[in-house]
């Protein structure tokens, strides 16, 4: 493999053609910028097969990268034991990246980067007005419209029973009430955990960014 095709191969990948860089990888014989090609066209779990053939810390670190891109944190764990390529300041990005700190400077200066995250437990308190769950989690339109809905299955219990329709108002709890309630729950956990993925997504960016810079200070 000389130099010129792999140039050939990370202009490719600059320019964001994955395939082509796939194809060209394959045929310099270069199982590393294969497994860039991989990741970039969006076959993560490929790319991390590839590269755990691949002896070598820069192969390691990649695959590190990427298996915690994808939330594989036991296997990545596992691969930060190579104490060969992997010092205490991997090991301490990995558990930033976790949420969990320990007593390092490090760790500390990582936790400050820290947006503010939704509290679940939070959430589901404010849903006992079903709604309002999803409004905390900022979703408003979505809270409204719950609202509303659970507004109009009670209206509809109430109706029933005052007229003695038991059979109605059993109809309106199981089929309208019961399913908006319900709901409205699961819909507020689902939002939480949108939103705080939302908001740390540029934290894991910036973690994983130092772990493959890292590669170059070896």
């Amino acid at each position: 493999m000389g130099i010129g095709d792999t140039l050939l191969v990370m202009a490719l990948l600059g320019v964001g053609d994955g395939e082509a860089a796939q194809v060209e990888a394959l045929r310099v014989g270069s199982p590393y910028l294969y497994a860039k090609a991989l990741a970039l066209s969006g076959d993560t779990l490929k790319a991390i097969n590839v590269l755990s053939q691949e002896g070598g810390c820069r192969a390691k670190r990649y695959r590190l990268v990427l298996m915690m891109a994808k939330f594989y944190l036991t296997g990545a764990g596992e691969i930060l034991k190579d104490t060969v390529c992997f010092g205490n300041r991997d090991v301490v990005l990995y558990n930033a990246y976790a949420l969990v700190f320990l007593d390092d400077p490090l760790a500390d200066s990582l936790r400050r980067l820290l947006p503010p995250l939704l509290d679940p437990g939070k959430a589901l308190l404010i849903n006992l007005i079903p709604g309002l769950g999803l409004i905390y989690a900022g979703r408003p339109w979505q809270g409204i419209k719950t609202l509303a809905a659970n507004v109009v299955g009670i209206a509809g219990m109430t109706y029933s029973i005052r007229n003695r329709h038991y059979v109605d108002a059993a109809v309106w709890y199981v089929f309208w009430e019961n399913r908006f309630l319900t709901g409205s729950f699961q819909n507020t956990l689902t939002a939480v955990w949108d939103e705080n993925r939302r908001r740390l997504r540029p934290y894991f960016r910036r973690i994983l960014r130092m772990i493959e810079e890292g590669d170059g200070k070896r």
